[in-house]
């Protein structure tokens, strides 16, 4: 809450009259509205005028700018401040005074469950527009039909633009948007006439770019070909290899064609047909002829084409391992005798080899700890239950009494379509012209029948989801406590089919340290492969081991156990340790014959100081693991159950 809205409610526990209803403004512009020159000080005035009129007192102004109507209002900044007011024991204010009822929400489920919750802590609503609020059964039902009004003209007003841009997309027009190269919008602003054509400016960078491709069959080198030729992208920078790969592998140029409204990027409607229009394919006119066309695809197959990657072992984060460039890496291991690696499908300078085994087990250690660590899943289970509960909605009772009110309806209608039809005949009219008079008496009724039976539906369904919130909250702990339990050492394919029912998303925000070329050292190799942290060699840490060191010939022993340790810490040469530490080649044969016996009693007990990783000789890059967890997905089969039994890798 700030400080202003402090002041004002403090002022008005000090001014406001015995029996003066004390009055907030909500006002609201969206960012269409904001753009057609509407603002929020108009709606201000408007309700201060209104407040004045009932005289009530003034005191406070709650504003949400540039926020839609259709977000519920824990969605909207300004809203929920309001709402933290109202809980409030006493609640500082008795009635919230709205420009107009549009403000409170253009659909549903941003309107009533709001309006229901204020009505919780006996606070009332006022639309300043209408001179109308719901402090009585009569004001509510005025604002209740106000309120379907708004959201059908919003359906209407969505659905006119939504249609127009799909009939304009079906006889090939442009409809905004993203515009291909080498394309440029014809008849830019005239409505209906707009059109993609070829861009003549950039017709010359597209056939060159093209030519050289099929010739060198390399996305970099034909970059730094059109670069030398100073033929420079649309606008004006330096082509690289992979904005030409994206250019020419695109459907406008291979397939001369636009997609709107892609069905993977749709918005679907409760049926899974897509909501504003199905996908309309937009012929363009072509770049290339038909035979260069097929060069290219031939070239860009070929430059694709290569041994097989995988050699039979499985990659988990395969394709969902984003680089620095934006491409994607995936499983590489050519001939099957090297080292499993991932690959960025770009093939920039800079996407560098990131070694497999060391990625992987990183991303599987992250996800374990994501999925166990119980404090923060209890926080996010606690944020699912309070959202829900947040709304401040019984919706038992709103039920009921929707319930009582479509009952009571119906018996309205039911009585009035009786009289209609006995005063017909009284005049006269024939069974037929009775019949027609008597559903013309009733129609506006069984409108209001209708609406009160959707909302009753519309009701029931954000019940349903809040009693889901608290279902997935308790599967989320049974998942933590399977994660903790039962995860282990996962072989790679089901950790691979276990990502991809948590559409796992790595992405890496850095490049990774420098490595160190060279053979193997087995010592480094000993610290990794044990899980050992290098322990400081404090006076206490050589007083717990003081006992169990053997003498190394020609050396102190401490200096010999300082000297292995900064080794493994460090990963430098045996010939380039300090020369604090002696003779590096002595000291790597007395390394190998204490590591059997004496390194691990000596880890042993200094298990619990504090410690350093071991030198890193294929550093992997800086990456962030995402994960959308559905606990009721993972936990719902007998398939998911088995993925998560522990066997070994």
């Amino acid at each position: 809450m700030t400080q202003s809205a402090e002041s004002a409610i403090e002022t008005a526990a000090r001014s406001v009259r015995p029996g003066q209803m004390r009055a907030v403004i909500y006002a609201r512009v969206s960012t269409e509205e904001q753009a057609k020159g509407y603002g929020i000080g108009a709606g201000v005035k408007r309700c201060m005028r209104h407040i004045e009129k009932k005289d009530w007192f003034f005191v406070a102004t709650f504003a949400d700018e540039g926020v839609s109507g259709s977000l519920p209002w824990d969605e909207r900044p300004d809203l929920t401040r309001l709402m933290e007011m109202a809980r409030q024991e006493p609640c500082p204010f008795d009635v919230v005074v709205v420009p107009e009822g549009r403000v409170i929400g253009r659909v549903d489920k941003a309107y009533y469950p709001w309006v229901w919750g204020l009505e919780k802590y006996d606070v009332f609503v006022a639309d300043a527009k209408l001179d109308i609020d719901n402090t009585t059964d009569d004001g509510r039902d005025k604002m209740r039909e106000e309120a379907n009004y708004a959201f059908k003209e919003y359906t209407r007003t969505r659905a006119r633009t939504q249609g127009g841009m799909q009939e304009h997309a079906e006889a090939g027009g442009y409809t905004g948007g993203y515009v291909p190269w080498p394309y440029e919008v014809a008849n830019m602003g005239k409505k209906k006439e707009s059109r993609l054509v070829v861009d003549p400016a950039g017709l010359p960078a597209a056939r060159r770019g093209r030519e050289l491709f099929v010739r060198l069959r390399n996305w970099d080198q034909s970059a730094d070909l059109l670069n030398a030729e100073q033929l420079y992208t649309q606008s004006g920078l330096p082509w690289t290899g992979a904005n030409l790969r994206a250019r020419l592998t695109g459907d406008a140029i291979l397939r001369r064609r636009l997609i709107f409204r892609k069905a993977s990027k749709a918005k679907l409607a409760r049926d899974g047909t897509p909501l504003h229009g199905a996908p309309v394919v937009i012929d363009l006119p072509p770049v290339f002829t038909d035979q260069e066309t097929e060069e290219l695809k031939a070239a860009i197959k070929l430059a694709e084409k290569g041994p097989a990657l995988n050699r039979g072992r499985v990659y988990p984060i395969s394709g969902r391992f984003t680089c620095l460039c934006g491409g994607t890496y995936t499983g590489w291991n050519p001939t099957g005798k090297r080292t499993a690696k991932y690959r960025c499908n770009r093939g920039g300078p800079q996407c560098k080899l990131v070694p497999a085994d060391a990625i992987e087990k990183d991303v599987w250690r992250r996800v374990r700890a994501k999925l166990s660590d119980f404090d923060r899943l209890k926080k996010v289970a606690a944020d699912w239950v309070t959202a829900a509960a947040s709304r401040d909605v019984n919706f038992e009772d709103r039920i009921r009494e929707l319930d009582a009110r479509i009952e009571r309806q119906r018996k309205v209608v039911k009585v009035t379509r009786s009289v209609a039809v006995s005063e017909a005949v009284d005049r006269g009219l024939d069974e037929a012209e009775a019949v027609a008079a008597a559903t013309d008496a009733v129609r506006p009724l069984n409108k209001q029948l209708a609406d009160l039976e959707k909302l009753r539906a519309d009701t029931a369904q954000w019940q349903t989801e809040a009693a889901e919130a608290s279902m997935r909250a308790d599967d989320l702990m049974e998942l933590a406590r399977a994660a903790q339990e039962r995860f282990g050492r996962m072989p790679l394919d089901k950790q691979a089919r276990f990502l991809a029912l948590l559409e796992a998303e790595v992405t890496m925000t850095g490049p990774a340290p420098r490595g160190k070329a060279g053979a193997r050292c087995s010592l480094v190799a000993w610290f990794r492969e044990n899980g050992f942290r290098v322990p400081t060699l404090t006076d206490g840490a050589w007083g717990q081991v003081r006992d169990i060191v053997p003498a190394a010939p020609g050396r102190d022993p401490r200096r010999a156990l300082a000297g292995i340790l900064e080794k493994a810490r460090t990963g430098v040469a045996w010939s380039k340790l300090p020369a604090e530490f002696g003779d590096g080649g002595a000291l790597r044969k007395v390394a190998l014959e204490w590591m059997p016996e004496v390194l691990p009693d000596v880890m042993a007990r200094l298990s619990d100081s504090p410690g350093e990783e071991p030198f890193d000789p294929a550093p992997i890059p800086l990456t962030t693991v995402r994960l959308w967890v559905m606990p009721e997905l993972l936990l719902g089969s007998d398939e998911h159950f088995h993925a998560r039994a522990c066997s070994p890798a």
